[in-house]
């Protein structure tokens, strides 16, 4: 029982860390990034090929994540800042382009293969009489760690300040003098970063793949069902996700993973469209 608790909470630490970098760009430049599982594997095998070069496992973690954060910037200023205001659809169909060259770019760099990232910890940790996997004990704490640092720049620095003005008055932030390209981007980097930690600790308990990346469509899920505006919403609703998943693949049968999710997603939809904790106003944006 306590190793199925680990997993879940494991589960919810990275499906929430990986949401809660597509809420943060969402908010901020009104873009659905559906490409966040493409990204956190890419940032995975970053992460994976320098601890096979030699790195340790902390100081790769380092270094992919100065990747994510490098790659966020990327894609906002080539990308993202030409289509801020144009019709939803055009940022959605952007970011589905951006997944798909990654996806591309993972099997020309990395080979597309399944890689590991091991911490180099023993295999199993012992707390009192209980004995559970090193893996999702790390995976489990780096995420919920990240998660907690990640929500606190955002409520209590400048920087989430200004994110959060521009998330709710762009035109108003403008007037004032806010740089909004700058606190986009800045976004879109501290968005990134969330991505790619989520992938690498993905990485860490389980494996870095191409076909891995669906653990996006799960985090997406979670989005839509806490409501894309809500921070609060994602984290409870990756719970939801990370409880359906494992209780199905434990009980009832693992082809049905993928299917429950989004059985429960159509469901609450229906009833609120905008999500448990999203707001009617954002309904209407996207």
């Amino acid at each position: 029982m306590a190793a199925f608790a680990l997993t879940v909470l494991a589960s919810w630490g990275i499906y929430a860390l990986l949401g809660l970098g597509i809420v943060l760009v969402y908010r901020t430049s009104r873009i659905l990034n559906i490409a966040g599982g493409e990204i956190a594997m890419f940032i995975g095998y970053v992460g994976a090929l320098a601890v096979a070069d030699g790195l340790p496992f902390l100081i790769a973690v380092a270094l992919a994540a100065a990747a994510a954060m490098a790659l966020g910037l990327a894609i906002f200023w080539l990308a993202i800042r030409r289509v801020m205001g144009e019709p939803p659809h055009v940022g959605l169909i952007l970011t589905v382009g951006i997944g798909t060259i990654l996806n591309g770019l993972m099997i020309v760099l990395f080979g597309g293969g399944m890689v590991a990232i091991p911490s180099g910890l023993p295999a199993f940790t012992t707390i009192g009489s209980v004995r559970l996997p090193t893996p999702d004990v790390v995976a489990a704490v780096g995420a919920w760690l990240c998660v907690t640092i990640i929500t606190l720049v955002y409520r209590l620095t400048n920087l989430g300040l200004q994110m959060r003005a521009v998330a709710e008055r762009v035109m108003l932030s403008a007037q004032r003098g806010l740089n909004v390209d700058r606190t986009v981007a800045l976004s879109w980097m501290l968005g990134m970063l969330a991505i790619g930690l989520a992938g690498i600790l993905h990485g860490e308990r389980a494996l870095i793949a191409l076909s891995a990346s669906v653990i996006g469509v799960s985090a997406l899920i979670a989005c839509l069902i806490g409501g894309m505006d809500s921070i609060k919403g994602v984290v409870l609703a990756a719970l939801i996700v990370a409880l359906t998943e494992n209780f199905t693949a434990l009980y009832l049968d693992p082809r049905y993973v993928l299917i429950a999710p989004v059985v429960i997603l159509l469901a609450i939809l229906i009833v609120r469209p905008w999500g448990l904790f999203g707001t009617v106003e954002e309904l209407r944006r996207v």
